[in-house]
């Protein structure tokens, strides 16, 4: 006898695939998710495919509406270097004025301030202008990197696939990972790099759940540009390396100035932070792009795309002065551009500052022990990884983004020497906090990355809650609540009321209660009996869409001072079914099994 085939609707199969992947941490989820992870890496990729078809037409024909005609910005003549970074920057503060209402973040600070407040959501509109205004910063020579506007865009395209197949919470963050990732691996070709930058910067956390499906993102997005080697950065390390090992102690010295460099790139951002939150938008992006100008005058190289400079460093072919005076010019145009918030990233900026001070402490190294220096190459190469060490607080991504970039596995060893005290320093002197976590901070925004916020972003309320419950109307119909309650009994009863709070009884008490009134012969039920006839505790209980995470059901019961949630799927703005309960030890049970 053959056994039946069991058909399912539509319906069932997305909401048993949504359940699944809301326990991310067992195989079916964690392998559903990582096909997702897939897909949006793939997703990336393309967009970033558009984005470098962009800059390059800013770079060409849209060259000639910043008045060059066949010349590169910062080879044009002084009145252009002076005018075309003030005028691009007016633009972009006019675009962002006029579409995005009112004006948000962007980059890397706004895809992590929307993990932590909007678990991950990440608005469509806000990346489409960003994709297109970060195009015109670089155009136009402002000190941002691409690096900022390949994560954003790449993280609102796994928020938005999550979104539309209404995933659990917990894995829409994680696609979100899945974007920034592939976003920068499709942009740089460093799957590995984007990996730990995504897990140390943007998650801030190490779990297999999370490392196994932004592993696939980053690989699945630098594949889709892998042969498309013009958009893809490359570092030409001169080859010699360290001198000797009477060097390490002057590398050691190297990388406490860089974590000096970093903390003073931290703190003049956030005092600019500061004065420029009285700034219409405009303005504050109109200052950056005359601060960016005027410095051009003297030092056209900032106004060079990134890796040419770092090369021309790392070449050794800036002197010390022009070294020094180009690494300070970089400071102070990156900290006045992030400040204002002109769409693009800190990242790339950060890169130049490291080589060419780092090519200036190897020049002064050079004259002050000629037989003992190594070439201001090498140093500018440790500069880069001790500043974007410093400046993240993320040493592994430091480290792993030279190795990828340059290919030298042998800087790893004075590369780590100098990234420990610019790490330290650099913390000493911010307060412990990385320049997106200053950016923050400055907003007004907490970000809590203890152990237990950690697992409560990762849990899902689905994978948590409990479905033994039964909704039930005031007042009940005695006989057909006991049929129902035997054909399925449940733990829960929820009492639904449009104009106050939903109430919770265990249907253990009202059970009790009409047994003994049932056995007690002077009692007369009637037919519907009142809740709140019934003795027992009561649970105020409110409600939570069924794709959010424990982090969020414990916020909103703090919030709300319940005693309960009650878990729903929401549409259109109405209260769909309930599919279970929440208490509190639920979510302490969950974080302690």
């Amino acid at each position: 006898m053959t056994r039946p085939t069991r058909a399912w609707h539509p319906d069932q199969i997305r909401e048993r695939l949504r359940r699944q992947l809301a326990d991310v941490e067992y195989t079916p989820g964690l392998g559903l998710l990582c096909v997702l992870g897939a897909v949006t890496g793939t997703l990336c990729g393309l967009l970033i495919l558009g984005l470098h078809t962009v800059i390059d037409w800013w770079r060409g024909p849209g060259a000639l509406l910043l008045g060059l005609d066949g010349t590169r910005l910062h080879e044009a003549g002084a009145p252009v270097r002076l005018l075309v970074p003030l005028a691009g920057a007016l633009v972009i503060g006019a675009l962002i004025t006029a579409l995005l209402k009112p004006p948000r973040q962007t980059g890397i600070a706004s895809v992590i301030e929307r993990l932590v407040y909007h678990q991950g959501y990440l608005p469509i509109r806000t990346a489409a202008v960003e994709f297109f205004t970060a195009a015109l910063a670089a155009a136009s020579g402002q000190s941002v990197g691409r690096e900022g506007v390949a994560a954003h865009v790449g993280a609102a395209s796994g928020s938005w696939l999550g979104g539309r197949l209404q995933l659990p919470n917990n894995s829409v963050r994680t696609l979100v990972g899945c974007g920034a990732a592939a976003g920068i691996a499709a942009s740089f070709n460093t799957p590995l790099a984007a990996v730990m930058f995504t897990m140390e910067v943007v998650m801030m956390e190490y779990t297999i759940a999370s490392f196994a499906p932004i592993i696939i993102a980053a690989v699945a997005g630098a594949l889709t540009t892998y042969n498309l080697t013009g958009i893809h950065p490359e570092l030409f390390a001169a080859e010699p390396g360290l001198h000797g090992m009477t060097e390490l102690p002057y590398i050691v010295f190297v990388g406490a100035l860089m974590g000096l460099a970093a903390a003073a790139l931290t703190r003049a951002t956030g005092w600019l932070t500061d004065g420029f939150s009285r700034v219409p938008v405009m303005a504050r992006m109109g200052l950056a792009g005359l601060a960016a100008g005027l410095l051009a005058l003297p030092y056209p190289q900032t106004l060079a795309p990134g890796f040419d400079t770092i090369n021309l460093a790392l070449a050794s072919e800036l002197g010390l002065g022009l070294a020094l005076g180009l690494g300070l010019a970089k400071l102070a145009t990156a900290a006045m551009a992030t400040a204002a918030a002109i769409p693009g990233g800190v990242i790339l900026p950060a890169f130049v500052i490291g080589a060419a001070l780092g090519s200036a402490l190897g020049a002064a190294g050079g004259l002050l022990a000629p037989a003992h220096a190594s070439a201001p190459g090498f140093y500018a190469l440790i500069g880069m990884g001790a500043m974007i060490g410093a400046l993240l607080h993320a040493p592994l991504t430091a480290m792993v983004t030279l190795l990828e970039l340059s290919d030298r596995t042998e800087m790893l060893l004075p590369g780590m020497l100098a990234l420990i005290p610019a790490l330290v320093i650099s913390r000493r002197f911010t307060g412990g906090d990385s320049i997106f976590q200053m950016l923050l901070h400055r907003r007004g925004l907490d970000y809590r990355n203890d152990p237990v916020s950690q697992y409560l972003r990762r849990a899902s309320v689905t994978a948590t809650m409990n479905r033994s419950l039964a909704v039930i109307d005031d007042p009940i119909d005695r006989d057909g609540l006991r049929q129902r309650l035997v054909k399925r009994p449940v733990e829960w009863l929820l009492l639904r009321r449009p104009e106050a709070r939903a109430t919770l009884l265990r249907s253990a008490a009202l059970m009790r209660y009409l047994s003994a009134a049932e056995e007690d012969e002077e009692v007369a039920l009637p037919e519907a009996v009142a809740v709140r006839d019934v003795p027992g505790k009561r649970l105020d209980a409110v409600a939570i869409d069924i794709r959010a995470t424990l982090q969020e059901a414990h916020d909103q019961l703090q919030r709300t001072e319940a005693d309960a949630l009650y878990v729903i799927r929401r549409r259109a703005g109405e209260d769909g079914p309930v599919f279970g309960v929440l208490l509190p030890e639920d979510i302490e049970r969950a974080y302690h099994p």
